[in-house]
Order: structure tokens, then sequence, then C-alpha cells
């Protein structure tokens, strides 16, 4: 039995959902399903144009297991070319990033969200009460 999958973090959904083939041709299945972790992962690589090992950080895995996710999507896209499937992006253990926006204290290292967070607010750490507090953005690529 394999390890369980880990979360992948993504930044949106695709766009679309389906790449339909034109011709109904009964001797082939319907469909390749493409989790969105592997078209996450096509899409860092190629369209984003970032290294293996930038686009494995941007998803929080590692290089090799990123390397796995992109091969698979490689062989699913070229057996639904090569054989006229259809294309559909769906599941997989994934989690989609949002963007962050509060505060990080420097004494306890504890950040906090506060969508109205602001450079020029005077703020206190809710952890340790401390005053030595930055501004924090998270945005995802």
């Amino acid at each position: 039995m394999g390890r369980r999958t880990r979360m992948r973090f993504v930044k949106n959904p695709p766009n679309n959902f389906y790449f339909i083939r034109r011709i109904d041709d009964p001797i082939y299945e319907r469909s390749v399903v493409l989790t969105v972790a592997e078209f996450e992962a096509m899409r860092l690589k190629h369209y984003v144009s970032l290294t293996q090992k930038d686009s494995a950080d941007k998803m929080l895995v590692s290089q090799p297991t990123f390397s796995r996710i992109l091969e698979s999507a490689h062989q699913k896209v070229t057996q639904a070319f090569v054989e006229g499937k259809d294309i559909k992006i769906h599941g997989g253990n994934i989690n989609f990033k949002k963007p962050f926006l509060g505060y990080g204290c420097l004494d306890c290292e504890h950040e906090w969200e506060d969508p109205e967070a602001s450079k020029d607010r005077a703020i206190t750490c809710p952890e340790c009460g401390s005053e030595n507090v930055y501004f924090l953005v998270k945005n995802p690529l």
C-alpha cells in the first residue's frame, strides 16, 4: 500500500474543465481525467515558465514529486491527443491558495490575518502583546 497523497496547493481552478473531441468514436473510451494538481503543474512549468524546483515550491511539494505529477500529466495529455479522447480536469487532493493580508510578530513569530491590515496602523500582537509587529502580505502565484 502506497503513502497517502499529500495536499497540493493551486492558485485557481482551471477556466475550462473539458476539452472535447469533435468526432464520436465508440471504439475508444471517451475521456482522460487530468487531476487539478496535474493541470497546475503544467500551468506553472509550461505557461508561467518556472523551473521544476520553483514550481514545486509553489505547490508545496518536493521537486521529485512535482516531476512525477508533471510526467503523469504529460502521459495523459499525449494519450488524449493521440487517441482523440476528451480531456477532463477533475479531482485530486488539493487546496486553493488565497491571498493573505495581516500582520506578523517579530518577538513570538505569530502571524494573523486581518482583512483591514495596513502599514500605517499601530497594532499589538494578540499572542504576546508586543508592539514589534510588521505588515504582512502573501500573494499566491
